[in-house]
C-alpha cells in the first residue's frame, strides 16, 4: 500500500502554519492528545541551534485546524536527504481528527519530498496509519501509570528494586531537583561523558539551554550526587498529563552504588506528588539493558509505529538495525577524548534522525 496522491478535497487547505497561527495549532494538539509536547511549535528554538527548521503543516477545513504534521528537512552526505517528524523524538508524527486530513497531509508531505529532492519521509506515530510495515520493529516505548501517593507506587515495586534504592541511600547517593539553568552544567558533564562511553554522539550544551526558552516552566534537571560529585543526571519535560524523561545518564564507574535507581525513584515520587498520571521512560531496544531496567519498575511496553516512505509514497523497511552498520564507528567513538566528542557530537547528531 502507498500514499494516494489524489486531488485535495473541496473546502480544505493544507499549508505551513505561520507563527500567528501557532496558538490554534497548540489548541488542536491539546484537544486531540493528552501528550502534545513533541508536536509543539516550541521545538523551533532547540532545532534552530543546529540550523534546522521546523515546518508545521496544517490541514484546515474552512479555517479550522483538522490535522497537524511537523516536519524537519535533513540533508547529509552520510545519512541521506529526508523529511522527519521530528528528529530524535519517539513520537511526533501526523495527528489528525479524520481520514481526510490524514490523507491530505500525507499528500503534502510526499509533495515536499519531490519539491526538495528528498529521498524519504520518516513518520513517527503513536498509532498505526495504515497496514504498512514499520521501518523499525526492535524499538519499544516504556511508560508507567502513577499513583497520587508515592507510597502506593513504592509498594508496587518488586522487592529487588526497593532494595537497590535503599542501597543507593546507604552508599550516600542523594538526588535533588533544580531548574534547568541551575543544573545544566552538572547534567551536561555527566550526559556528554556517558554518551561518549556509549559510543554515541550527543547534543550540544546550547541545545539543552534552548529548552528553557522554548518550554518555560516545563523543564527540570535532577542531579544525583555521591559526596560532592554529580554522578547521575536526568532532564524531564512536562507533557500534558505525562512526565517525560528524554535524557538521563550516570557515570559508569558509580554503577555499583545504584545511582540510576536513586535518580529514578526521586523523579517518580516527585511526579506522583505533582499529580502526573503517567511517567514516560522513553524508548529502548527490545531485550537491551535499558529495556530491562525500565521494565523492572513495572513500565508497560507501548509499540512505536515508525514508517519510512519513498518519493512514491511506498513504505520502506530498513535491511538492518543502525547498530549493525555503525558498529565500527561506535567502537572508535568510545576511544576518543571527551573534548573531541563534545565538539564533533553536535555536528553528527544534527544529521541523524
Amino acid at each position: 500500500m502507498s500514499v494516494s496522491l489524489g486531488e485535495s478535497a473541496a473546502g480544505w487547505e493544507v499549508r505551513e502554519a505561520t507563527p500567528a497561527e501557532f496558538p490554534a495549532v497548540q489548541d488542536f494538539l491539546r484537544s486531540q492528545t493528552s501528550n502534545p509536547l513533541w508536536l509543539d511549535p516550541g521545538w523551533r528554538g532547540p532545532l534552530g541551534v543546529y540550523g534546522l527548521s521546523l515546518q508545521i503543516f496544517v490541514a484546515w477545513q474552512e479555517g479550522v485546524v483538522r490535522g497537524v504534521l511537523p516536519l524537519v528537512i535533513q540533508r547529509s552526505l552520510l545519512f541521506g536527504r529526508r523529511a522527519v517528524s521530528v528528529p530524535w523524538a519517539d513520537v511526533a508524527g501526523l495527528l489528525a481528527s479524520d481520514q481526510t486530513a490524514t490523507d491530505l497531509l500525507l499528500q503534502r508531505a510526499i509533495g515536499l519530498l519531490r519539491e526538495e529532492r528528498l529521498e524519504r519521509l520518516v513518520l513517527r506515530q503513536a498509532t498505526s496509519l495504515a497496514d504498512w510495515p514499520v521501518d523499525r520493529s526492535d524499538k519499544l516505548a516504556m511508560q508507567l501509570r502513577l499513583s497520587e501517593d508515592p507510597e502506593i507506587l513504592w509498594k508496587s515495586f518488586d522487592p529487588k528494586v526497593r532494595n537497590q534504592v535503599r542501597k543507593a541511600e546507604k552508599s550516600g547517593v542523594a538526588t535533588e531537583t533544580v531548574p534547568l539553568d541551575e543544573g545544566l552544567d552538572g547534567f551536561f558533564e555527566v550526559y556528554s561523558r556517558n554518551m561518549r562511553d556509549l559510543g554515541s554522539p550527543g547534543h550540544s550544551r546550547r541545545y539543552f539551554a534552548a529548552l528553557s526558552g522554548a518550554f518555560p516552566g516545563g523543564v527540570e534537571i535532577h542531579l544525583a550526587r555521591c559526596e560532592s560529585q554529580v554522578v547521575g543526571a536526568g532532564l524531564t519535560m512536562c507533557n500534558g498529563n505525562r512526565l517525560d524523561i528524554p535524557w538521563a545518564s550516570s557515570l559508569q564507574e558509580f554503577n555499583r552504588h545504584c545511582v540510576n535507581h536513586s535518580l529514578y525513584w526521586h523523579i517518580l515520587s516527585r511526579a506522583c506528588r505533582n499529580r502526573f498520571e503517567w511517567f514516560y521512560f522513553g524508548r529502548s531496544t527490545r531485550g537491551s539493558g535499558p529495556h530491562h531496567f525500565k521494565k523492572q519498575w513495572g513500565a508497560e511496553e507501548v509499540p512505536l509505529y515508525w514508517y519510512s516512505l519513498d518519493v512514491g509514497g511506498r513504505p520502506q523497511v530498513s535491511p538492518q538495525a543502525p547498530q549493525d552498520s555503525y558498529g565500527f564507528a561506535v567502537r572508535v567513538w568510545k576511544k576518543l577524548p571527551l573534548g573531541v566528542t563534545r565538539a564533533l557530537g553536535p555536528l553528527l547528531i544534527s544529521q541523524l534522525d
